[in-house]
């Protein structure tokens, strides 16, 4: 059976990869731009048109387009990463509860059967942390992804105002020149416009292609993150399985951990209520233990859809 706290411990290590930016190279290192940066920009190219050389503009129209492929809306990506955030933190959150309930209350059972259903029930709860973690993972992604786009897109625009302005310069000496040269120098100038433009649309590629080669890293720590939650909730289904296989008890009246939580799916909820079974019927002992009672469990469902 695979080892919960291993499954937990390579999560969080991912979860903090991601954080890190271990998956941004050099050519988009310090990746801290604003997310709300992510949105529309204005015309790069309105300096041109401004500055009365718009038949230029037309010719040069193909630097802007990468800029627009890159917005984003900010405000969505931040509601989706802060909601996945908080579910995730919340699931975790049920996992400590219970960890805290199934412990101590169950300090004064004796035997291999007490041994295993603590066992279980600890691994069961690491499983449901791993749940957790794995939402905060994907928070962490979406926020990370964003702000590294956002930096594309800031180096992007900037090569594009660099390209604008010696294209301004040069067309400006031309219009000054053409009258003694009887409109030569415009002539001249326009074809040395576009191999400024065509010269800044390669490092604009390049850009583009260190955000493809961060985009894959990204997804490599995604994919683990996904085979991590799909490892958790098949652990989870197996202890439930042996929890109840061992108890031989009705599955209405399961109080195992196992079958108070559950996972599946993109979103997490979870509240944290309690029933403590041993209070419904002070002489109702637990069949699998002789004169003991089964520790409370938190009633809390994690759904994930």
């Amino acid at each position: 059976m695979t080892d919960s706290g291993q499954l937990l411990a390579d999560l969080k290590t991912t979860t903090q990869a991601v954080e890190n930016h271990d998956w941004v190279s050099a050519g988009l290192g310090g990746a801290t731009t604003a997310l709300d940066l992510l949105g529309a920009t204005p015309d790069p190219l309105a300096a041109l048109t401004s500055a009365g050389f718009g038949m230029i503009t037309e010719l040069v129209r193909f630097l802007e387009e990468p800029l627009r492929q890159l917005q984003g809306n900010p405000d969505s990506v931040s509601s989706h990463s802060h909601g996945m955030e908080s579910g995730g933190q919340q699931v975790s959150s049920v996992a400590e509860d219970y960890r805290q309930a199934a412990g101590p209350e169950t300090s004064g059972w004796n035997g291999s059967s007490a041994s295993s259903y603590r066992d279980n029930s600890s691994q069961h709860a690491d499983c449901v942390e791993a749940v957790g973690q794995a939402g905060i993972a994907m928070a962490k992604a979406a926020t990370g992804a964003g702000k590294v786009v956002a930096k594309a897109q800031q180096e992007v625009g900037g090569l594009i105002s660099e390209a604008v302005g010696q294209i301004i310069q040069l067309m400006t000496q031309a219009f000054a020149a053409a009258q003694a040269t009887f409109g030569a120098s415009i002539a001249a100038a326009i074809p040395q416009a576009v191999a400024i433009a065509t010269q800044y649309g390669g490092q604009i590629a390049q850009k583009l292609g260190v955000l493809l080669s961060d985009s894959d890293n990204l997804l490599q720590l995604i994919t683990s993150v996904t085979q991590g939650l799909e490892a958790a909730t098949q652990l989870m289904t197996k202890l439930s399985e042996a929890s109840k296989a061992s108890s031989g008890e009705d599955a209405s009246w399961d109080s195992s951990p196992e079958s108070r939580y559950s996972a599946s799916g993109a979103q997490y909820a979870a509240d944290s209520q309690y029933s403590d079974d041993s209070d419904a019927d002070s002489n109702s002992a637990d069949p699998q233990y002789p004169g003991q009672h089964r520790p409370r469990t938190p009633l809390s469902t994690v759904q994930h859809s």
